[in-house]
């Protein structure tokens, strides 16, 4: 056997073993599960090169400690003197890692999580001994490297809590309404993004659209156009001044207290004989393509947010039989190519031209392969959200 020396004088070394052992013990279920794979693992990397030959995991319950498992030669339990040792949950006192003699003969303790409720032991031969110190040196690094798995582990539980929220709040497919022709599509830059595109039945005859974009990324921005979302589904109405319906949102956000942040988003009522009242806070103006040419839809106000007493103001538009009507937002005409160049607005103008007869969703696809081949392969940086929406002739 190696002398047990080798690995905390070698910490290059002992960081890459740590490293695989807790790789391989990845895995579904809870800290507890994690920590019953990680055993063997831990025995197997440092076994050799470190001299442990048993590691063993004890939970504590009532005050008292069981062990659950243990990986290795047969070993003493240490369930008694780890309740006599260790303080109570909650103690300011933080006794671990620790190294020392025990029962089990020379040993290293580590948490497995935040307080000691789930206790490793790392027990060492006798054949090769060192100081308590070279074991803590050990046990202190595998220690940390725990706790931040757990940690980044319990985040992108967050993270994914959030995902699954924000895609339940897409629609699940195109509205029918008439014989338009509509289709959307977002991709968040990160796992969860800041984007929403959303389509609000108000009567048999309206059709609510939305597409808004909250400030950053990440989950605090999920989270702020939820609530925009939320918001929206509660409070429109068909006889309701959309005015007065993005006003009240306005506030809302306002009172919030992430007034640091912002969101941009243009709404829109859509009758079927192709009326079309619109209120942009902000947002990138949707295009119209007909056959007089292009228009841009601007009128409204301010970002929702930073002002809680903004007055907004309502748009007129017709979409026309042949028409294409563009929402997105900025992550679309703000993708960049190598050398920095945005795709930008003349650039999407002109693509919406040469699409403008082809199918909303053939279209969009084609906006998506146009932006990747622009950008040149590297993901993009915002989040890309565009929808769709044409009149056939």
């Amino acid at each position: 056997m190696q002398d047990v020396r080798v690995l905390p004088h070698d910490p290059k070394l002992l960081y890459r073993r740590i490293e695989a052992a807790i790789e391989r013990a990845r895995g579904p279920g809870s800290p507890r599960r994690f920590a019953e794979r990680l055993l063997a693992h831990v025995v197997a990397e440092l076994g050799a090169p470190a001299g442990v030959r048993c590691a063993q995991l004890y939970e504590r319950r009532d005050g008292a400690f069981r062990r659950l498992r243990q990986e290795g030669e047969d070993t003493p339990d240490l369930s008694a003197e780890l309740a006599r040792r260790l303080a109570p949950p909650g103690s300011a006192r933080s006794e671990l890692p620790w190294a020392g003699d025990t029962a089990a003969g020379p040993a290293a303790l580590i948490a497995v999580g935040e307080v000691d409720d789930l206790v490793m032991s790392l027990c060492f031969g006798p054949e090769a001994p060192c100081p308590d110190a070279e074991r803590l040196a050990l046990a202190s690094p595998l220690h940390y490297a725990v706790l931040q798995h757990l940690r980044r582990r319990e985040l992108e539980d967050v993270i994914e809590q959030a995902h699954a929220i924000q895609t339940s709040l897409l629609p699940s497919g195109p509205p029918a309404f008439d014989d338009f022709d509509i289709a959307a599509s977002s991709r968040p830059a990160r796992r969860v993004g800041g984007d929403l595109f959303d389509f609000l039945p108000l009567d048999a005859d309206t059709l609510g659209i939305a597409v808004a974009d909250a400030s950053g990324h990440g989950l605090p921005a999920a989270l702020q156009v939820r609530d925009v979302a939320t918001g929206l589904r509660m409070g429109v109405e068909r006889d309701l001044r959309i005015t007065r319906t993005i006003e009240k949102l306005n506030r809302v956000i306002h009172r919030s207290g992430l007034t640091s942040r912002f969101v941009s988003l243009v709404f829109a009522e859509l009758e079927r004989n192709g009326n079309l009242l619109y209120v942009n806070a902000g947002h990138p103006p949707p295009l119209l393509l007909d056959d007089a040419g292009l228009r841009e839809l601007s009128v409204g106000g301010t970002l929702l947010g930073p002002y809680p007493d903004t007055v907004y103001k309502m748009g007129f538009a017709h979409v026309d039989r042949g028409a294409a009507l563009l929402f997105y937002t900025d992550g679309v005409i703000e993708r960049r190519a190598p050398d920095g160049t945005m795709f930008g607005r003349e650039r999407l103008a002109g693509w919406l031209g040469r699409w403008r007869d082809r199918t909303a969703s053939e279209a969009l696809a084609d906006l998506a392969a146009a932006l990747e081949a622009f950008a040149g392969g590297p993901p993009p940086e915002d989040d890309v959200t565009a929808v769709l929406v044409r009149r056939p002739r």
